[in-house]
This record gives structure tokens, C-alpha cells and sequence, in this order.
């Protein structure tokens, strides 16, 4: 585990050296653009969320991004930039992502608060619909734990956190990547960041991994293996905590499949040890697109508690309007075990809506 400091330095070292690389002034100052997506949701869910709160009922969500990009060619054939990500729908993060990046044929060096490289590495199980390797399907059913079996199957600790993230070019295929983040908290400038020991926050939290990405003829294959390791867990989970996750997509023709695992170790107090995995099955052609998902997680409990699992299920797709404009549908079914002192919960949703990619 390297020590911040040196993390830093590292990151301060490899920018400094590309600024300075021969003709590295701006070829004609910065160009500004916008993007961002917008989805709008409206379903239904009933649930048994234990101890005999039943919940029915129709539901409107909605999730909204503007991104404000700006960037500059460097003489020495660098790109330079920056992205703000504001929130539409939220007021206690109002500033998602935000981040500085240097683009070159050297990779991508990233500075600011972004996905870790193993998490933006990682082939996860493929949806046509709305999606359920994302957690989605824990917006409409009640009880589900969004922290104990979150329906991902990476679930990273350092989030937005700040960090120093490179990803390679990628050479006959593969690509690698490695973050560094001080701090697992989001908009944390707070120095040092030992100061912050409230049992809450992890830090030195380093990801790695590696991905594959290649097509035989008519047959497309991704393949990724990830790690996450962790300097001080400050109390969040136990000092040996770490995560490696693998991810592969498979693609014939409109034909696929995906499947995808994690395992953590210590991930929470209270439990030694959660394991996820899942896959899909998919079918896509020109506009349309359908997709069965599944995924199942357990965890076992210290002390010889009884273990949580967890079983979710997507059926899903799409119909692409327009360019960035698509109709998408899920209808999910989630069964949670909670184990010992836990409140079991399970229940369905059928959702559909409009999303905008801009």
C-alpha cells in the first residue's frame, strides 16, 4: 500500500512531466461544451417490508445531470480539460463529479472526484432495460439493503472521493488502470486526512485492474478483473478488508451474455465475508433491445449469526426513439433475507419511462 504522500507526489510528478513535454502550449485556447441525460421514471411497486409493513403504491422518480466540459489541444498533441458534473436532482450533492483530465497516447491521467479504475474498468451484468447491476431495483422496493447487498457486483468504498486515477492505451486489447484515494469521502479537502477518525470514512483506498476487449469474426468478447484495498477501514468494516471483482460479456450477432462476481472480505461490522454474482442474457437489434437479469449476494455473519442473501431479478428493454433518445422498461423482483435481528423484505416493480442523452 503506497503512503498518500507518495501517491500525491507521484500524480503531481506525471503532470508536471506532461506540461512540460516540448510545445506544450494550448493550440487555440478552450473550447467549451455541454452534455448531461435526464430519465424520468413512473411505476409501481408493492412491498413486504417485515414486521407487517406492506407497502403499495405508484411512484414518479426522475434523475438529471448537466455536464460542463471544457478543453484545449495541446501543441505536443495533449488534450487538457476539465468536467463539472451538476446535480438536477439533489440538493446535498449539488456537485457530482468534477474532475481534471490529461488525454495523450500515453493513456488518460484523471485528478479530482471520479469513479475509481477498477469500478470504471469493471464489466458488470448487462441490461437492455433500466438497468440492475446499479442498485436500481433498491429505489422501488422497500427494505432492500442498500449497504449490506447493494445489487452491484462491485461495490466500491472511495465512490467520487478525490483521487489520482491513470488508465492506459489500450495494446492487442487489454487496458490496465490504478486510482488513489486519500479519503473514501466525496469534497473532502480536509488535511491531514487521519484527522478525520469518526469509525465512518476509509482511506488510502487504492484500486487496479485490468480489461480485455476484442472481436473474433462475429463473436465480441470484454473481460475485466478488478481489486480494491484499503490503508485504514477506520473502523467501517475489519482491518483486513479488501474487494476483487471479474466481469465477462460475451456478444454473437444480436445475442449475448454477461456474468460478473465480487467478493469482499470483512466489507462491514458484523459480517466476515459477501460474495455477488449474476448474470444476463440479451438480445439486441437495431432500436430494440431485451435483457433477463439475475443476481444473488450473501454474506455471512460474525459470531455464527445467521447469513443475509439476497436474490434480484430484472426483465427489461428498450426501444431507441431517436439519436439519445430512448424508452425503457424493468420489471424487478427482489427477495431479501436480512439473517439474524435483520427485518426480511421482498416485493416487485414494474417501471417505465423516457431517458435523454445529451
Amino acid at each position: 500500500m503506497p503512503p498518500r504522500t507518495d501517491a500525491a507526489l507521484i500524480g503531481a510528478a506525471l503532470i508536471a512531466a506532461a506540461l512540460a513535454w516540448p510545445g506544450a502550449a494550448a493550440a487555440g485556447g478552450f473550447d467549451m461544451t455541454l452534455g448531461g441525460f435526464m430519465t424520468q421514471w413512473i411505476g409501481y411497486a408493492s412491498t413486504d417490508a417485515g414486521g407487517g409493513e406492506d407497502v403499495s403504491g405508484f411512484d414518479t422518480q426522475a434523475d438529471a445531470e448537466i455536464h460542463f466540459i471544457a478543453h484545449t489541444n495541446l501543441d505536443n498533441g495533449l488534450k487538457v480539460g476539465v468536467q463539472v458534473q451538476l446535480e438536477a436532482e439533489t440538493s446535498d450533492d449539488q456537485i457530482d463529479e468534477a474532475f481534471l483530465f490529461l488525454r495523450g497516447d500515453f493513456g488518460e491521467l484523471l485528478l479530482g472526484s471520479e469513479d475509481g479504475a477498477a469500478y470504471a474498468m469493471h464489466y458488470g451484468v448487462a441490461s437492455q432495460g433500466i438497468g440492475l447491476d446499479d442498485g436500481e431495483a433498491g429505489n422501488w422496493i422497500l427494505g432492500v439493503s442498500a449497504e449490506l447487498f447493494t445489487t452491484a457486483t462491485f461495490f466500491f468504498r472511495d465512490d467520487d472521493a478525490n483521487k489520482v486515477r491513470y488508465l492506459s492505451p489500450r495494446v492487442a486489447g487489454f487496458q490496465f488502470g490504478v486510482s488513489y484515494a486519500p479519503e473514501g469521502v466525496e469534497d473532502d479537502d480536509a488535511f491531514p486526512t487521519e484527522a478525520k477518525n469518526d469509525g465512518t470514512t476509509a482511506e488510502q483506498i487504492v484500486q487496479a485492474a485490468v480489461n480485455y476487449e476484442h472481436t473474433f469474426g462475429d463473436l465480441s468478447v470484454a473481460a475485466s478483473l478488478g481489486t480494491e484495498v484499503f490503508g485504514d477501514t477506520n473502523g467501517t468494516s475489519g482491518q483486513g478488508a479488501y474487494i476483487v471483482a471479474s466481469g465477462l460479456e460475451l456478444g454473437y450477432g444480436p445475442f449475448g451474455a454477461s456474468f460478473a462476481v465480487s467478493y469482499e472480505n470483512e466489507p462491514t461490522v458484523g459480517f466476515e465475508e459477501r460474495t455477488v454474482a449474476g448474470g444476463s442474457v440479451f438480445y439486441a437489434s437495431g432500436p430494440t433491445g431485451v435483457s433477463l437479469a439475475l443476481i444473488y449476494g450473501t454474506a455471512d455473519a460474525t459470531g455464527g449469526g445467521d447469513d443475509a442473501d439476497q436474490v434480484s431479478v430484472e426483465l427489461g428493454g428498450h426501444y431507441d426513439l431517436g439519436p439519445g433518445v430512448s424508452a425503457q422498461a424493468s420489471v424487478y423482483y427482489v427477495d431479501y433475507d436480512a439473517g439474524t435481528g435483520g427485518r426480511d423484505s421482498s416485493g416487485f416493480a414494474a417501471v417505465g419511462g423516457i431517458t435523454l442523452a445529451f
